[in-house]
């Protein structure tokens, strides 16, 4: 923070008090900033999730009035959108100003005229761009379906049909209590249990393993939390452990003990994720199949899918399409080969900065900005053998231009729901791996995270053959009520618990 932001911050006057105390700790479900730098000037309050800037001003001379429009104008140039009250306003008339920011929040998203790549949110946690069609080129997203048609739909047996989704409004105290919460419980408990009778029929053993670890996730674009011991530590440990953004390592070091094919349904924790396809804890439902192969796995997790919307009375289809085809129906070239000026020639009516962006970065804006709102909404779309750039921690096979990341993406529509791999055994380059992430967190400034040398240990005893996918549990919750805002499937969001 700057010296003039902070001393903003300690000088507020009446009216940016009283508004800040109706927007900070997301009451209006997204997060606002206040006095943050952007663009040359420093913002009264901004919302970086709607692109939204609210300013307060307390003169209205003539040179006054240039000086504000001007700031307006130069935070649109940069595709912000701009509400400016009067401090008498805000003061006189909070209730009507708070109504104006709130329907401001409800209004599309334009695209940004700096589209940057999708961030990694590790497994079962990508979204595709928040596109609408627009003069900037960007693609349409599928016309979502009807909310009505959807809960008549949920009236089979063992789900309970859920209201209509209220308005986030009046649900943080706007206006009233969310109608359809108990149905929202119920409907999650249905889910539990269906899937936990998907795995008890294929003999799949349900298991619990630690939230705290020693270690951390190192992936650069994931945040953990952490928490300090205070009790005595009788291995002479970190005092310091990281809530688990996935089950991930926990369960590989069972499957390394030999207990076979497994599952873990349980809470995961990430950092900075909040909004309306965001909460900082959510359900991730994670599982291995020994001596399978990726594709084997793509298809049961399908499967589990289509069953579960089929309770919601939603029939889907599949398509299975490598990663190399997509892009090659799509736009015409080997995206594992094609030079980085062809792959940007596709996003050229986008203003994108392309300084520091690698080749991965360029297909993953391709993903988002161009092939994930092609997905029909009444499909499962199935994406697997990636660039070997794009490997995280699955196998790669082959060599040169052949070589191939063994992984897949499992999408509903637009939205992405799981994302699996042929799981890498090799102690040595995960070690590499989890360096190269270090090294990169390095570069940007970020602190560099313990590694999980008990996963290590348990890949140089020998990690069997496996297959792991992991599916995040809200968004399928989402797809079955067609809903676009996490909170209705929540029964409490970040901003109210």
């Amino acid at each position: 923070m700057t010296d003039s932001s902070k001393r903003l911050r300690q000088e507020q006057t009446d009216a940016e008090a009283r508004l800040w105390s109706r927007l900070r700790n997301q009451q209006l479900g997204v997060k606002f900033r206040r006095q943050h730098r952007l663009g040359g000037y420093i913002a009264d309050f901004y919302c970086a999730e709607n692109h939204l800037v609210v300013e307060i001003d307390g003169g209205q001379h003539q040179i006054e009035a240039k000086r504000d429009a001007k700031r307006t104008a130069d935070l649109e140039t940069l595709g912000m959108r701009v509400l400016g009250f009067w401090n008498h306003d805000v003061l006189a008339s909070t209730d009507a100003v708070v109504q104006a920011i709130w329907a401001a929040l409800q209004e599309p998203v334009p695209p940004h005229p700096n589209p940057l790549p999708r961030r990694r949110r590790g497994r079962g946690c990508r979204l595709p761009a928040q596109t609408t069609g627009s003069s900037q080129g960007t693609l349409e997203t599928p016309p979502a379906q009807v909310q009505s048609d959807r809960t008549a739909q949920l009236s089979t047996p063992g789900f309970l049909t859920p209201s209509p989704p209220i308005p986030l409004g009046e649900r943080v105290g706007v206006r009233g209590a969310f109608s359809s919460h108990r149905a929202s419980l119920i409907l999650r408990a249905n889910a539990y249990r269906r899937i936990r009778e998907f795995f008890a029929e294929r003999d799949v053993l349900e298991v619990e393993t630690p939230i705290f670890s020693a270690g951390a996730n190192t992936e650069p674009n994931i945040e953990s939390f952490s928490t300090r011991f205070s009790g005595p530590l009788p291995d002479g440990g970190s005092r310091e452990r990281w809530m688990r953004t996935s089950p991930e390592f926990a369960l590989k070091r069972l499957l390394a003990e030999g207990i076979g094919d497994c599952y873990e349904l349980g809470r995961v924790f990430r950092d900075g994720e909040a909004g309306r396809h965001h909460n900082p804890e959510f359900t991730m439902l994670e599982w291995y199949r020994v001596g399978w192969s990726h594709r084997e796995l793509a298809e049961e997790a399908a499967q589990l899918v289509r069953s579960l919307m089929a309770d919601a009375g939603v029939a889907l289809g599949i398509h299975r399409v490598d990663y190399r085809s997509l892009y090659r129906d799509a736009f015409g070239f080997d995206p594992f080969t094609a030079r980085l000026e062809t792959l940007r020639e596709p996003l050229a009516d986008l203003d994108i900065r392309a300084d520091g962006l690698s080749r991965d970065d360029w297909l993953d804006l391709l993903m988002t900005h161009r092939l994930q709102a092609r997905f029909p909404a009444d499909r499962l779309t199935v994406v697997f053998d990636f660039p070997p750039g794009q490997c995280a921690l699955a196998r790669v096979v082959g060599e040169g231009g052949d070589a191939l990341a063994e992984r897949f993406e499992l999408y509903l529509g637009e939205r992405e729901l799981a994302n699996g791999y042929h799981e890498l055994t090799d102690a040595a380059e995960q070690r590499a791996r989890f360096e190269s992430d270090n090294r990169r967190r390095r570069a940007r400034g970020q602190r560099e995270l313990p590694i999980d040398r008990q996963l290590l240990a348990a890949l140089e005893r020998g990690l069997p053959d496996c297959a792991g996918v992991a599916l995040g549990v809200e968004r399928l919750l989402m797809a079955m009520t067609g809903t676009d805002d996490i909170a209705d499937v929540l029964a409490y969001a970040f901003d109210r618990a």
